[in-house]
């Protein structure tokens, strides 16, 4: 069987389809630039889904459950188990809306972002690390073109809780090339 390194990418037209087909190039990208800062996070004995949760819950707390799934790439259904789980371990915390009893908010609790706020400073590196090889304009070119892929398929409805949740917006690339 050829592995992902024995994979000869190539933009030649005439090479074979996956070599040019954009969503299959997308989550190999994704696979091969995340796949290093996962084993780091699990070498902290922290769960790569986990990782996302609470990652995004430090910016974003008070999230709804269909916001975060969008968030964390998940379905609704299974990252409902795992809020159970953090839950239970103290990670995270739900709320009732003040407004509308019905909607629960997800907050991050202390211990939650003492387990994660270690590993930001890590992500930011590994990011750095892994776009090394791109300008600074090539990296915001490349992000402002997958804000608009995801904001076109988020409103087209492709996206689970399209209109829902959070919105991307435009791309702010500070000096360090972080967003």
């Amino acid at each position: 069987m050829t592995s992902l390194q024995q994979l000869k990418l190539t933009e030649d037209s005439s090479a074979p389809f996956v070599d040019g087909y954009l969503l299959y190039l997308l989550a190999a990208a994704s696979h091969a630039l995340s796949s290093e800062f996962h084993v780091e996070v699990k070498a902290q004995g922290v769960k790569v889904q986990t990782w996302r949760v609470l990652a995004c819950l430090i910016d974003r707390p008070g999230l709804m459950l269909t916001e975060l799934a969008q968030f964390v790439l998940l379905e609704q259904s299974h990252l409902t188990k795992i809020i159970e789980q953090l839950q239970s371990g103290g990670l995270v915390e739900k709320q009732h809306d003040t407004t509308d009893r019905r909607k629960i908010k997800i907050y991050i609790t202390d211990r939650g972002r003492e387990l994660v706020e270690p590993l930001i400073p890590s992500a930011k590196s590994h990011a750095q690390r892994a776009t090394a090889i791109l300008t600074r304009n090539e990296e915001k070119n490349l992000k402002s073109i997958l804000h608009k892929l995801i904001r076109q398929q988020r409103q087209a409805g492709n996206i689970s809780g399209a209109g829902e949740g959070p919105q991307l917006g435009s791309v702010e690339v500070k000096s360090n090339g972080q967003t």
